[in-house]
């Protein structure tokens, strides 16, 4: 009797947790093909199986991306981004090694789409939209093998398990792409719209999803560093065949603009599938439009509408405990000097715009213009304006906070939490709260408010620890729910999910191959817009009027924009890689805007003396480096792991590996 990977038990798709025990099964323990085809439940089970490679951010701990990129630091050496960042890998190295079980996962595809028709207990239209789930997971399951390791080996039916696969060799860039925009257009036929009145599946894919996944797919294929990448010149098959193109083709923007104007469109014209920029008060939070609860929202409202393509079961505790301040936490999620630079004004001015209105040094002697609304006593109102930080209708910089931080955008303070901020993910407890300004049994600054103490000696980091505190002197607050108790690390995680793609970064990817192919298209106007608006900052061109039309100037600001809309959601790795920004060498300012490689900035986080540090002292807000990086051009791509390559010794490895 013919036998099939599967595991004995498994969640349905929209709790897994990204396990795939059928995937290392040893024949003795596999379930006989009449077993799995012949009812629903074991045919389901496999089903679920063929979506278990689907991954986890788990704080990234499985993935790299937002480790090795430019807008983070994890302080904690044990991960593998550490020895990345040092330049300390090779093909052996098998850091985050997905290449076999995704391939596993597409092989089970093919089984499963080859034999679901025999289940007597499914009904034809069950049948089809399964098979149409498994399409969608192959292409998503290749799209991520091609973003991380350049070209693969293409197969495209389900081959013996004798088959000669010494013989097989890495695909043509550009064919890989068909392959994968191919199989989702086949599967966007037989995909629902939605799962609006069978909310038990959201997080299975839909038609929104294979478009938004086929726009991101193309998006990159457009970029410079598959458009005409000289760099790649010699990335050959053993036989010659050239694995990129390289001629440069701006319709490949084009299609990359088509696709996501797709998207759009579908979203416009199809309201029940309820797709579009998420604000508070469209989405019964309040009856007045909060630009700061809108962005911070996106984020820990489960499953709202901006929501295309994700999956249930983030791992919300590991996450909060690692973003959130000691002690009792272990804080240590740093964003680099640069993401918080990237962040606009309130008049949405960069920075480094002389006009821009922004402060490096010194105390503030006013608050922001939503840090107090209700204008209550912070010395007698503590608790209801505690309860207002954390509800989102206070926030932004308070008097005495430091000029750096004040008259920032809303997503800076959805995103960053800095020093003597009023840490939100605290119950409105003196007595919690006043833990965290507690420090080897000395009480230091307690207020009732508990705020956070990054410099030297402070509350925040750990006595003795040298990775229990953010290096780069701030933590990432984005994702983190102000409603958890982080000091009996009580998390809000009910109905919480990981988000793959959202409609802000459809609206992103859309302006930015427009922008390449058709600078004066009113629609980059319309679009951006749409996204700065709900980020409660003026539209850019009323901002920056000189910059209207200029490709390369738009190209710019567009860039921008997704590092701050898109912070530490691990968009920006791929980014400046696609973008070959990567390896822009280290030019000695401290506020470069690009390269991963060099020196990394963020504040002295071992200024002043421990003992008589305090909210007052200046020496902490020195920009410093903490880090040196290394990057080359061969790290735009993961190495082939050695492993793979002896298995298939056509298989040939990519560019300086």
């Amino acid at each position: 009797m013919k036998k099939i990977f599967i595991a004995t038990l498994i969640a349905p798709a929209f709790l897994l947790t990204g396990c795939a025990k059928f995937l290392e099964k040893q024949p003795d323990d596999m379930k006989t093909d009449a077993m799995i085809w012949s009812t629903r439940l074991e045919t389901e089970k496999f089903l679920y199986n063929v979506y278990s490679q689907i991954p986890s951010h788990n704080l990234h701990q499985d993935d790299p991306w937002l480790g090795v990129s430019d807008e983070v630091d994890l302080t904690w050496n044990v991960y593998n981004t550490y020895n990345i960042n040092l330049g300390n890998w090779t093909p052996m190295s098998g850091f985050y090694l997905k290449w076999p079980n995704w391939y596993k996962a597409i092989r089970a595809s093919y089984v499963f789409e080859q034999n679901v028709d025999k289940n007597p207990q499914l009904s034809e239209d069950l049948k089809i939209q399964y098979k149409a789930e498994v399409k969608f997971l192959r292409a998503y399951y290749y799209w991520l093998l091609l973003r991380q390791y350049g070209p693969v080996v293409l197969i495209d039916k389900l081959a013996p398990l004798d088959e000669p696969w010494k013989e097989y060799k890495r695909a043509p860039y550009d064919e890989c792409v068909n392959y994968i925009v191919t199989t989702l257009d086949e599967a966007y036929k037989d995909l629902p719209m939605h799962w609006q009145s069978d909310k038990q599946w959201l997080g299975k894919p839909t038609k929104f999803a294979a478009k938004a996944v086929k726009a991101e797919v193309l998006l990159m294929a457009a970029s410079p560093q598959w458009n005409g990448n000289s760099l790649y010149a010699d990335f050959k098959n053993e036989d010659g065949t050239p694995l990129t193109a390289l001629q440069y083709d701006e319709n490949k923007w084009k299609k990359a603009a088509d696709a996501a104007y797709e998207v759009i469109s579908l979203a416009e014209s199809t309201p029940a599938a309820n797709v579009r920029l998420y604000k508070n008060n469209e989405n019964g939070d309040g009856a007045v439009f909060n630009p700061y609860k809108s962005v911070r929202d996106i984020h820990i409202k489960k499953w709202n509408c901006e929501i295309i393509w994700g999956k249930a079961g983030l791992a919300v505790n590991a996450w909060e405990l690692h973003t959130s301040p000691g002690p009792n936490n272990l804080g240590g999620v740093g964003p680099t000097q640069r993401a918080v630079d990237a962040f606009y004004m309130k008049n949405g001015k960069a920075i480094d715009d002389p006009t821009s209105g922004y402060v490096e040094d010194g105390f503030s002697t006013e608050g922001g213009e939503k840090w107090n609304p209700n204008n209550l006593s912070p010395t007698t109102d503590r608790v209801k304006m505690i309860e207002m930080i954390r509800s989102g209708e206070a926030w932004g910089h308070w008097p005495g906070d430091w000029n750096m931080f004040a008259n920032r955008e809303p997503r800076f303070y959805a995103a960053v939490l800095y020093n003597k901020r009023i840490i939100p993910q605290l119950p409105a407890d003196i007595a919690k709260r006043d833990y965290y300004s507690t420090n080897n049994n000395t009480v230091k600054q307690a207020n009732g408010y508990g705020r956070v103490e990054f410099y030297y000696g402070g509350a925040s980091r750990q006595s003795g620890s040298y990775t229990f505190f953010p290096q780069t002197g701030y933590l990432v607050l984005k994702n983190v729910d102000p409603l958890s108790n982080l000091r009996d690390r009580q998390y809000v995680s009910d109905g919480r999910h990981q988000t793959f793609i959202r409609y802000a970064a459809v609206l992103l990817n859309y302006i930015e191959a427009l922008n390449e192919y058709n600078p004066g298209d009113p629609n980059i106007q319309k679009y951006w817009d749409m996204i700065r608006e709900r980020a409660g900052i003026p539209g850019i061109f009323s901002v920056y009027p000189g910059i209207k039309g200029n490709k390369e100037k738009q190209r710019e600001y567009i860039i921008h924009e997704r590092q701050v809309e898109l912070a530490f959601e691990g968009d920006r790795y791929f980014t400046t890689r696609r973008r070959l920004l990567s390896n822009t060498p280290d030019d000695g300012n401290p506020r470069r805007k690009f390269g991963d490689g060099g020196k990394f900035y963020g504040l002295d986080v071992y200024a002043g003396t421990p003992s008589t540090n305090s909210f007052t002292t200046t020496s902490f807000y020195k920009v410093v480096p903490f880090e040196t990086r290394v990057f080359s051009n061969k790290m735009n791509l993961f190495p082939i792991p050695q492993s793979e390559i002896d298995k298939a010794p056509l298989l040939v490895q990519n560019p300086g590996w």
